[in-house]
């Protein structure tokens, strides 16, 4: 019998229930950001090194940090799933590597640069906008997407 607080996890044709961490009725979340040097790693694909933030609502319960593999995009995103990861946030991050974020169900929040606790401290605020930490040249209102997107390639808007 599964209990509502299991889930349940198919590999290599094992079925494996988990549980997932509940203290007081709040689901504890489990954040990890790309660093480095204290700022988030510009590209995810090749960052060697994550901090992990256990946050029970607004609250954080536990920080390290943590090494990822190096050589290795599986490897990467194989980490995160067995870290117990539900977001992550970073710099730039190929279509790949999205791709298993996805197919592990983890959140990505990505084209972000700054302060690595700045932005820690606005998310679990609930203040983040994105907006507000994009990479440069990605613009706070989006502009790559939208109607200057020729300048945004290197190319004159004429």
């Amino acid at each position: 019998m599964l209990l509502p607080n299991h889930f349940l996890l198919l590999k290599c044709g094992m079925v494996i229930a988990i549980t997932k961490f509940r203290t007081k009725g709040v689901k504890l979340m489990i954040i990890v950001l790309s660093v480095w040097n204290d700022r988030i790693a510009p590209v995810f694909d090749v960052a060697v090194q994550l901090l992990l933030v256990e946050v029970q609502g607004i609250k954080i319960v536990k920080q390290s940090l943590e090494k990822l593999p190096s050589n290795s995009i599986l490897g990467k995103t194989e980490k995160l799933q067995q870290l117990g990861v539900d977001t992550l946030i970073c710099g730039a991050v190929s279509e790949e590597v999205k791709y298993f974020l996805d197919m592990y169900e983890i959140s990505v929040t990505s084209f972000i640069s700054g302060d690595v606790q700045e932005i820690l401290q606005a998310w679990l605020s609930g203040n983040f906008n994105g907006g507000d930490f994009a990479m440069p040249g990605c613009g706070k209102q989006k502009r790559c997407k939208n109607r200057q997107q020729s300048r945004c390639r290197g190319k004159s808007s004429t």
